[in-house]
């Protein structure tokens, strides 16, 4: 059976989630509240499930048509799956991606893009984020995004983990035995290389596509994760 609900972190940070029992996975999307009151959204979600986004975002009060901009974390379809139907609700929505995801979004969806370069800050309807870029971090257009104002990071595929998407967000161990599992992060060496760079950010959050937030040892996960990487790689090289 699979399960769908909208959680509120704070005041301006919403999260979409279904929970698919057979796959034991959330898919998560997640929406800012930005200081001009409009919402950026991050990931859209699958087209399927589209119809249930908007009916949870409603029971929070949100039209989704205040959704003006949307972060596409990489070109795959539970996270830019649904983008015709936020541009139905939208004409004038614009979408935000790595430079491949977006010349791909532009030609396909004619939806107003705009590329994002790697840790180059940028302001999205009043709110300042860094994308990070994750090459071959699950895709090679992949992305992750850091909100300054929030010390949040929004992590696409990497922390995720298996389960539900109730409290605390995976171990270590839980982590490294979703991404075993999953098949998802297909370089370590280049899983490593993305953490690296998001460790030197000041985060007090990291809210995964799958699986719980992470709020408690961030620095701690983070170094764990880079010397899981490195060690097996060493492994695998002797």
């Amino acid at each position: 059976m699979n399960t769908s609900r909208i959680d509120a972190f704070g005041e301006d940070v919403f999260r979409n989630s279904t929970y698919i029992d057979k796959l034991d996975l959330a898919f998560s999307q997640f929406f800012v509240r930005t200081p001009t009151g409009s919402l950026l959204a991050i990931a859209t979600g699958m087209r399927a499930d589209f119809p249930q986004l908007k009916t949870n975002l409603q029971g929070a009060g949100f039209d989704i048509a205040s959704v003006a901009s949307l972060i596409v974390p990489h070109f795959e379809s539970d996270e830019m799956g649904a983008l015709p139907d936020f541009m139905a609700h939208n004409a004038a929505l614009v979408a935000y991606a790595h430079p491949i995801c977006a010349h791909a979004l532009s030609d396909i969806f004619s939806v107003k893009t705009k590329i994002l370069k790697d840790e180059t800050p940028v302001t999205i309807n009043g709110e300042v984020v860094v994308p990070i870029h994750a090459k071959h971090v699950h895709q090679w257009d992949s992305l992750v995004v850091y909100v300054p104002r929030l010390k949040a990071l929004f992590s696409s595929d990497i922390f995720m983990s298996y389960g539900p998407v109730d409290g605390e967000g995976g171990t270590l161990d839980n982590i490294v035995g979703s991404i075993d599992k999953s098949g998802y992060i297909p370089s370590l060496e280049h899983l490593a290389s993305a953490l690296k760079k998001i460790r030197k950010y000041d985060i007090e959050s990291i809210f995964p596509m799958h699986g719980a937030p992470i709020r408690t040892h961030i620095p701690e996960t983070i170094d764990g994760l880079i010397e899981h990487c490195e060690t097996h790689r060493a492994v695998v090289a002797s």
